[in-house]
């Protein structure tokens, strides 16, 4: 079933930014690249999500590459592996290193008939957190795993001894709790717990949100006037 995809214009309404999907590798890696559509953007077709333009995934580096301002990272999450790309010297790239768990949000590009990822945002996290996001997307992997008999990663092998009982006990009933709100108290809860003093990174909210619809949520709660924009891309809550 094709998704809708919710969009957030900037203060000065020059672009929209597409929803960043929460899928797998092996989702991206059997999809189609299409580039052909003069009405839309590049974007990949899903099985399980339609037209994608942006994803959001969970993984491990398991090999990374430097040549001259290219830097290229070999990801793996529990159903495959595949390339995250950057063609610039950015910062958070010198911050994450092999062996790191790390949430990625950016588009899916196509070079050499190669599909990679093109990250906007890559952010170091815990191995228990791709053990949530595994959870979270558990129908979609079994379905797939089923039908296409692929061998389990050695990730999970990884998860399984990183993972203490204690830190798995902790996520559990953090998502009881997170389970009794409303999604906009999921989203507001949030911002309190990320906030400084100077507000929060709108992609940081999306990164650390389990809510599927957290772009679209942030812009009803600006337009209500529950949150505000008190920087360009940075929200606080009233």
């Amino acid at each position: 079933m094709e998704q809708t995809t919710p969009q957030i214009k900037d203060e000065k309404n020059k672009y929209v930014r597409q929803t960043a999907i929460k899928t797998t590798i092996q989702e991206i890696n059997h999809s189609t690249f299409v580039n052909t559509d003069p009405e839309l953007p590049h974007h990949i077709q899903t099985l399980h999500h339609g037209k994608v333009f942006r994803v959001n995934l969970i993984g491990i580096i398991i090999q990374k590459e430097k040549v001259g301002s290219i830097t290229n990272m070999l990801i793996e999450d529990q159903t495959g592996q595949m390339v995250a790309r950057s063609f610039e010297e950015l910062a958070y790239l010198k911050q994450v290193k092999v062996g790191d768990f790390v949430v990625i949000i950016g588009k899916v590009r196509m070079y050499n008939n190669e599909k990679y990822i093109s990250p906007e945002i890559m952010k170091a996290t815990s191995a228990a957190w791709l053990k949530v996001r595994m959870l979270e997307l558990q129908g979609m992997v079994e379905l797939d795993v089923k039908k296409e008999e692929i061998s389990p990663s050695i990730v999970e092998e990884k998860i399984v001894e990183t993972i203490e009982k204690p830190i798995i006990e902790e996520i559990s009933e953090e998502t009881k709790e997170q389970e009794k709100l409303l999604p906009i108290e999921k989203i507001t809860q949030l911002i309190k717990k990320l906030d400084q003093g100077e507000g929060v990174l709108i992609e940081e909210i999306i990164e650390q949100s389990i809510l599927d619809d957290t772009e679209q949520l942030i812009e009803k709660m600006m337009e209500s006037g529950d949150i505000f924009q008190n920087q360009p891309g940075r929200v606080k809550v009233l």
